[in-house]
């Protein structure tokens, strides 16, 4: 058994999370286990898998619990090793090795490398050369890492998209804060504790393909959200994270941004959130 849980979390997305369990049944190294905590959604049917797969279910009246959902996952884990994939990621078939291979030689907090599916990609087309032709780097994190290297990486910069980490460590950290509601904040937040308690950060070549959704830059569908969690962050770390979201919210009036202080003014018509959405 090499002791691995994937932990994923899941809202009506279900081509997607079809197309990740079809992956990590491709991989070269197989989970024991596929965690899936379903938010204000059932589970949709899924692939046959040579592994177990656990499910559970969070029902609010509020936004999605992501931060709540992903903590949940850990806690239904049985395997000591966690690897964390969002619902739209879809696994290299060496995607769990590599992080099988760094998670057994030091603890620390394991962060995947990202490509992204462009839209005219069709789930036909997976086979792994044509998804790396298929695919490009994220602008911000860059490209993969190659071989079993790893390099230290800018807490600030971590995405809980594709991670790895013990679960004993991941239980010392005590998860994803709950206070943290729907989207923003709570990956940065996750890492500001790892780095508190002196848990290195390290890029890896582990590589997850994006499936392509269509999303806002800014992330105005995500205003009261971001905003909010913001507040949340600040209150912890007394700094404002997301600032350049929060910039930009601010230079188009939907939002007062003095120092740091936040105040929501107007919120985004459904023509303004159309009008920001790009093909990641």
């Amino acid at each position: 058994m090499s002791n691995i849980s994937v932990c994923t979390i899941y809202a009506k997305r279900k081509l997607h999370l079809q197309n990740l369990v079809e992956s990590l049944n491709r991989s070269t190294l197989q989970p024991d286990e596929l965690i899936i905590v379903c938010m204000n959604d059932r589970l949709p049917d899924l692939p046959q898998t040579f592994f177990k797969v656990k499910t559970d279910t969070i029902f609010t009246d509020n936004r999605l619990p992501l931060a709540t959902a992903r903590t949940k996952s850990a806690e239904i884990a049985t395997g000591k090793k966690l690897i964390f994939l969002d619902v739209d990621c879809i696994c290299d078939c060496n995607l769990i090795s590599n992080f099988n291979y760094h998670l057994n030689r030091e603890e620390a907090l394991y962060q995947g490398s990202v490509r992204y599916l462009r839209s005219g990609w069709h789930a036909e087309d997976r086979t792994f050369k044509n998804l790396l032709d298929l695919s490009s780097p994220n602008k911000i994190h860059g490209d993969r890492i190659m071989g079993n290297n790893k390099i230290s990486h800018p807490y600030e910069l971590f995405w809980s998209l594709c991670f790895g980490i013990n679960k004993q460590t991941f239980i010392e950290l005590g998860g994803f804060d709950s206070r943290y509601i729907g989207y923003g904040g709570e990956d940065t937040d996750f890492a500001f504790t790892a780095r508190l308690h002196r848990i290195p950060l390290y890029k890896i070549n582990a590589l997850a393909y994006h499936q392509f959704h269509p999303a806002c830059d800014p992330p105005l569908n995500h205003l009261e959200a971001i905003v909010s969690n913001a507040k949340v962050f600040y209150d912890k770390w007394q700094i404002l994270p997301m600032r350049k979201w929060l910039d930009r919210f601010a230079r188009m009036g939907y939002i007062k941004l003095e120092g740091d202080r936040l105040e929501i003014l107007r919120l985004p018509s459904e023509t303004d959130i159309k009008a920001c959405q790009k093909e990641y």
